[in-house]
Order: structure tokens, then sequence, then C-alpha cells
């Protein structure tokens, strides 16, 4: 496994040369457990011996190392190791409408998404005047985006019933792990033609900035709204996206056809 590691963080270090190593690092371990070179269970080797066999530092297999654990794909057992946790590690998240691109202009590829909410939505509201009325209501998703490990963004999404009430009952590692739209594509439920990005400066609602930003001392500071309406081909729109984005060295890509 050491080899096969070793390549592996080298090619991503050669590709990116100016982000983080530990980034690098972790992409390369992911990358090994979603192909099934690193199986569920398998124990890590001790971080000296990755050090001797990398070509990075003890300390970025550390930072590797503990983002990981933070994020679930591994585990520690007391005096016995590092492990590859269980569950879905897809990470390379499908957002068909913009991406992320690092300070050194690699597209970000690892997205982790948290549910922090789901609801069914039956009044009308904002949702329904841009979604249009829909008899049996709508669903509502809260979630926790961490983008690159680098910072977090908080999204809320809202979708009619008649094209996406399976996701009521949808098994929350399932919404942790694609972007809503093409899962439901995937399905055969819609089939989306265009998006329309709306992207302005704001002042973060406090009860945002209280979950992305739990340690900030201002209670708004400043950052992005990104809305994205997603369209069919005549133009009805079948989901409102509305992301908050933290003040970061990122950058944002916008794509409007999605065909």
């Amino acid at each position: 496994m050491l080899p096969l590691l070793a390549e592996r963080t080298s090619r991503h270090l050669e590709r990116s040369p100016k982000s983080p190593k530990y980034l690098c690092l972790r992409d390369a371990i992911i990358e090994l457990i979603v192909e099934g070179h690193l199986n569920e269970g398998t124990r890590l080797p001790t971080e000296q011996a990755l050090a001797a066999a990398l070509p990075v530092s003890l300390g970025t297999i550390q930072k590797a190392l503990r983002e990981l654990v933070e994020s679930g794909e591994l585990h520690r057992r007391r005096r016995l190791g590092t492990f590859v946790a269980g569950g879905d590690h897809r990470r390379e998240i499908t957002t068909p409408a913009f991406h992320f691109i690092r300070p050194d202009g690699a597209r970000v590829r690892m997205v982790f998404i948290h549910l922090l909410k789901r609801q069914h939505v039956p009044g009308s509201g904002a949702w329904s005047r841009i979604l249009g009325e829909c008899a049996g209501g709508y669903v509502h998703l809260i979630r926790q985006d961490r983008i690159d490990g680098a910072f977090d963004c908080h999204t809320e999404i809202y979708l009619r019933t008649d094209m996406a009430a399976s996701l009521l009952e949808a098994e929350a590692e399932a919404l942790e792990h694609e972007s809503i739209l093409p899962l439901l594509e995937t399905q055969g439920r819609i089939t989306l033609s265009h998006a329309e990005n709306h992207l302005r400066m704001v002042r973060l609602p406090r009860a945002v900035a209280r979950v992305m930003l739990p340690r900030q001392e201002s209670s708004t500071p400043p950052g992005l709204r990104l809305e994205t309406f997603y369209r069919l081909e005549d133009g009805t729109t079948v989901a409102w996206q509305v992301m908050h984005i933290p003040a970061n060295d990122y950058s944002l890509s916008l794509n409007t056809g999605l065909r």
C-alpha cells in the first residue's frame, strides 16, 4: 500500500504544487479508499512509517490524518492505530452550476456534506413563489458543506415534492455523498436544462454564522450569498438553492448551461 500511496501523493503534489501538502495527501488517501485499495477496517501504517515512505513531513501526515478522522473517513482505536471507517467515501461531489477553485488554480474536488435538517414544507413562502404552486408541498434540505477542508458553507435547497418526494425517505448518507440534482437525474425524476446563478455580497445571517463560524466574534461577518435556480428545458424552476459562503481565498466558477 505504501508505494501506491507514495505514487498518488506525488501525483497530487505535482498537479497542485501550490496547494497545502496535507490536502494533497488527504485526497490521495480518499482516492485509494474509494477505489478499493484501502478497504473498510484496514489499518494504516504508523505515522512514522508513512513519514519514511511519503514525500511529505510528519507534521503534514498528522494534519491529513486528523482531518480524515474528523470527516469520518478514518477512525482511531486507542493503542491500536488508525483504521479505514465504513460507509460511502465518495467525495467528488458534482455541482452542475458552479464549482470552487483553490488559490493555486486547481479545481476543488473534495466536498464534505453534512445534512443538518430535512423537512416537508406544506405552506407557502418564497419557495412557492419561485417554484410555483405544488399541492404536495415542498422538500426543504439544510446542509453544512465543507469545501476542500478549508471552510464551511451553509446551504438550503427547496424542491417540489412532485419531483423530489423520494428525498424525504432516502437514507441521510445518500444525501451526503452526492449533489441533489444529479441524484434526481440519475433516478429519472428530472432532466435539467440550465441554471441561473445570482451572486451578491451580504452580511451572513446570525443563525448561519453561528453554524459556520462558531468562533467568530462578530455576529454578522461579511460573505457571499449564491442563489441558484435549476430549470427544465421549458423554463420550469424545479429547485432553488441558497448557499452562504464566508470570506475565503478560493474562487467561484459559475456555469449556466448544464447540457
